[in-house]
Order: C-alpha cells, then sequence, then structure tokens
C-alpha cells in the first residue's frame, strides 16, 4: 500500500494466490489440500459439498478474482458474496486490504513467476490425480485468460503457455538447466525430470515422487500446442479492444461491470462486461466475458444482456480458433440474454459498435 499513487506497479498476489490456493512453505497435507478457484475449491469440481464453509471460501476466492480483473482497485466497488457493498480495499487477504492499487497501471496480474512452483507443477499437486492432461491444459489456459482479461499490466512467466515444469521444483534458482529447461520444438515440458534437489523441496519429497512418475501428469504435444495457440488468441482478443487497458480507477468503476455477484451466485462463474462507448479503441459497444472453472458446462442470464445482438469475439468465430470448445460449443439466447460456457473454459462475446 505504501506504493499506491506513486505509478509504480507491484506483483499482485492477491487474485495470484485465489486462483492458485495454499501459499509458499505449504507441506505435504496443506499443498494438495489448499486448493484455489482453479483446481478444486470451487464446489462441483471434486467431492467437496455444496454447502457451509466450502460454499463461503469458494465464493470468497471467487471474490479476490473479481477484483483482480478490476486491477486490484483500493477504490473498486462491487457486491461482495455476503451480500454487501464492498471496495477493494474492504476486501481482506490474508487479514490485510486485498485492494491496494490507486490505478491499473500500478499492479502487475500473473498467475506464475520464476519463484515458487509452475502452474503446471502446483496442479499437479492440487488437482484431482485422475484430471487427463488435455484437462489440465485447459485449466492453464483459463489460468492465463484470467491475466489476459485483468484491468492492470498482463505478466506472463517465460514457458507458462508451454505448460512448462520444473518437474515439482518450488525453488529452482539454483538447479541448473536440468529443472529449468523449456522445450522449443514443443514436444515435452519434461515434467519427471527427476526429483527436484532437496534444497527446499525435500518436505514433499513423498507427494513428488509419484507424481512424477504419473503418466498422466505428461502432457502430449497436442496439449502443449492447444494452450500455445490458445494463449495467442487470448493476447489478439486483448490487442482487440482498450477495454482491457483502462487507465484510471473511474474508468474502471465506470466500465467495468461484475456479473453473478453476492450470495446467491455460482462461485465456478466469474463473468464482467465491459462498456465501449465513448471509448478510443474499444472496438466494440461491449465486451463480456464469462470464465468457467467448473469441469462441466455451465449457464447464466444476465438481465441487462437481453435483447442486444451478442456475438462471440471474432478471435473466437476465425476459422484458425485455438479453442474449439469455446468456439463451437459456447452460446447465448439473445432473447433472454442467457449465456452457456463449456467446461473449464474462458469465451467472450462482444456487441458491435
Amino acid at each position: 500500500g505504501t506504493l499506491s499513487g506513486t505509478g509504480i506497479a507491484t506483483f499482485s498476489d492477491r487474485a495470484r494466490d485465489a486462483l492458485r490456493g495454499g501459499g509458499v512453505g505449504d507441506g505435504p497435507a496443506a499443498v494438495v489440500a489448499r486448493q484455489g478457484w482453479l483446481n478444486g475449491q470451487v464446489p462441483g469440481q471434486t467431492d467437496n459439498t455444496t454447502e457451509g464453509t466450502h460454499r463461503t471460501a469458494a465464493m470468497a476466492a471467487a471474490d479476490l478474482v473479481r477484483l483482480g480483473l478490476a486491477g486490484t482497485l483500493r477504490s473498486y466497488t462491487f457486491t461482495s458474496h455476503t451480500g454487501d457493498q464492498r471496495r477493494g480495499d474492504q476486501l481482506v487477504y490474508a487479514g490485510q486490504p486485498a485492494g491496494y492499487a490507486d490505478a491499473p497501471g500500478e499492479v502487475v496480474n500473473y498467475v506464475e513467476n520464476h519463484d515458487n512452483h509452475t502452474l503446471w507443477d502446483v496442479n499437479a499437486f492440487k488437482l484431482p490425480l485422475d484430471t487427463p492432461a488435455s484437462e489440465r491444459a485447459r485449466v492453464q489456459l483459463l489460468a492465463l485468460a484470467t491475466t489476459a482479461f485483468s484491468q492492470g499490466v498482463a505478466y506472463f512467466h517465460a514457458g507458462v503457455e508451454i505448460l512448462r515444469s520444473k518437474s515439482l521444483d518450488g525453488n529452482s534458482y539454483d538447479s541448473g538447466d536440468w529443472f529449468n529447461r523449456l522445450d522449443w520444438t514443443y514436444q515435452t515440458n519434461h515434467f519427471g525430470t527427476g526429483l527436484p534437489p532437496a534444497g527446499d523441496n525435500q518436505a514433499l519429497w513423498t507427494l513428488a515422487a509419484p507424481r512424477l512418475a504419473d503418466a498422466r501428469l505428461r502432457p502430449a504435444p497436442a496439449d502443449i500446442a492447444f494452450v500455445r495457440d490458445g494463449f495467442l488468441d487470448l493476447l489478439r482478443i486483448r490487442a482487440s479492444s482498450s477495454l482491457f487497458r483502462l487507465t484510471t480507477a473511474d474508468a474502471v468503476q465506470q466500465r467495468l461491470t461484475l456479473h453473478n455477484t453476492g450470495p446467491a451466485q455460482n462461485p465456478a462463474l466469474v463473468v464482467g462486461e465491459l462498456d465501449g462507448r465513448s471509448l478510443p479503441g474499444a472496438g466494440f459497444a461491449r465486451v463480456l466475458y464469462l470464465l468457467n472453472t467448473s469441469p462441466t458446462d455451465q449457464t447464466m442470464a444476465i438481465d441487462s444482456a437481453r435483447g442486444q445482438p451478442w456475438v462471440l469475439h471474432p478471435v473466437h468465430r476465425s476459422a484458425t480458433a485455438a479453442d474449439r470448445r469455446a468456439a463451437t460449443q459456447a452460446a447465448v439466447d439473445r432473447a433472454s440474454g442467457t449465456f452457456r460456457v463449456p467446461g473449464r473454459t474462458a469465451v467472450v462475446f462482444v456487441v458491435a459498435r
């Protein structure tokens, strides 16, 4: 918070931790159990009950994801899962105000960095073990969509788009090329290279060893290509509209509306709508993005979207669109303003200017 108002940006751990779950230093039990919005915390992804503490925790995580989409702004106000109107700095992250930036440019959004486990590796601990590699790849692309659609600086760690793994090495600064290498022929992500060095990893060796030998956790070249190409499509979507790069807190408050909020929400769906009217470079009158972390299709009706000529974003409609699930299974009923989002998918609808 001491940097707010300076124009200096910091890496935000708020949405990152809500998406990934857990934290640095988690032991063998916690590294599996402390799931995030992406990998099992939301009811319906696992055997969690849909009631009580699980649902509350899932909604609280979804709120932090929403605040990340709004630039982790101190002043951004929306209906929290409690039903109250809350400013970003009234939401709580680890005992601190969650919203801390005065302007979107003061926050760097990301889901993976050189520190700690890569996203593929953290999901190797947290996603149910029987999750196929092709679905793990979809989780990876969904995570990258949260960064691509967030207000603020978008940051993507080298290799995150090709499922980078360090074979569960959580601190690889001194591990050499064997654990840090990237395969630019896109055939492998090197998961299963070996047991990571003792250093900071030994406490998790008992969990790591069987996972590193588990073929289900190794992506096929097709999985790597899917995320690589899907990531490029996300960059095209972000570049298609200045709505994804709003410059002031006031502009974010005025132009970004979060849907599916409050106590009756479906926490598996995070939905933002951007108003492009009278904004240079907006490209569209309206942009609606829907992020579904459930493995199954979810539907949602938005009253304010009724009767509008929604179509899939031109990137989704392209013959070369990488995510065919988004391109062919996402749907809208314009009359009722009802949207269907496939499982583990990010999809963008637009209204032309």
